[in-house]
């Protein structure tokens, strides 16, 4: 695995923290009714996305190892984006 796809599954992930922090302030600040409905569909735009990714590397890749590895990272930047969105807004 190298540094080029853990640089940008950090980034992705990074994004995806950022968007949703800021989905979440527009969300209460017009519609606070609908909160729990965004943090739904975020939940399942934020787990497709993972999944998609891990996907999308083991497709391309040619060595197994690499591909676990990348796995268990995007496993853990998820589960480190989820710590962080709930610290930070719940």
């Amino acid at each position: 695995m190298g540094v080029l796809a853990v640089s940008i599954a950090v980034a992705l992930f990074a994004v995806l923290t950022v968007v949703y922090l800021m989905g979440y302030d527009y969300v209460k600040a017009h519609a606070p009714g609908h909160l729990v409905r965004f943090y739904f569909i975020m939940v399942a735009v934020r787990f497709l996305f993972a999944v998609t990714l891990v996907g999308l590397y083991t497709f391309f890749s040619t060595d197994r190892e690499d591909t676990i590895h990348f796995a268990v990272l995007t496993l853990v930047l998820y589960f480190t984006m989820m710590a962080v969105t709930l610290i930070l807004k719940h």
